[in-house]
């Protein structure tokens, strides 16, 4: 699989997260900020960095921001920063622009320029948290627009020893079910995680205790099957 060229504008402590994140995956990404200080930070965890002004539109494209496969402004602290960057990436032709948002007000101004990628780092984990607080089946949750989610949970007594098949998450809850995660058998200090992906989920996958569930669905949807425990 081709490797996806990404470019992140903007490293404060999300945007710097997210670039550590896309270069571990293997993927091609640059790093930008107008802080030479946090281009040397991240020097070592980006393919490629460099202290621009990135509301320049000569800058952006001499550095290739209108090839990328996707461009994430994760700036947080400067919202017409944020804006004149945008808009200047849309001039460039840039595509599969991700913008962060603040406020009701910043999202709107976002939508009016033509971005529609848009996404809230606090709301997301605040989301999360308070579905894990509320219920502790839930490890995470991902929200997808007003009605929809990716949620992973552990999976419930009653599917415990069932097929994927046998589970009727479609059937019976109207829910994807996007893969499954299972806690590994030996856990090394090496390990970088403590759960194998087992990839995309065969009908006769047996559920085991302990198995998570990452479903895709409507809020609502999702809410009663791990209510239904």
């Amino acid at each position: 699989m081709r490797k996806k060229r990404i470019a992140v504008v903007g490293l404060g402590d999300f945007g710097i997260e997210l670039v550590k994140r896309l270069y571990e995956d293997g993927q091609e990404v640059t790093a930008i900020d107008q802080d030479k200080n946090k281009i040397d930070r991240i020097r070592e965890f980006s393919t490629y960095c460099v202290a621009i002004d990135s509301t320049d539109e000569s800058e952006l494209k001499e550095h290739g921001l209108d090839e990328m496969d996707a461009v994430v402004l994760a700036i947080g602290d400067n919202f017409e920063n944020l804006i004149v960057t945008a808009d200047a990436l849309k001039k460039i032709g840039a595509i599969n622009i991700f913008a962060r948002y603040q406020s009701d007000l910043n999202k709107r101004v976002l939508q009016m320029l033509g971005i529609e990628n848009l996404f809230n780092p606090e709301e997301q984990a605040a989301h999360s948290m308070a579905e894990q607080l509320a219920n502790s089946s839930v490890k995470g949750v991902t929200l997808l627009g007003q009605d929809y989610r990716i949620l992973e949970a552990v999976v419930p007594k009653h599917m415990q020893g069932k097929t994927v098949q046998g589970a009727k998450l479609r059937e019976d809850w109207n829910l994807n079910l996007i893969t499954v995660k299972r806690p590994k058998k030996t856990r090394r200090k090496s390990d970088r995680n403590d759960e194998e992906v087992l990839g995309i989920p065969s009908p006769n996958l047996v559920l085991s205790e302990g198995d998570i569930l990452v479903l895709f669905g409507k809020a609502e949807d999702l809410e009663q099957m791990i209510g239904n425990r």
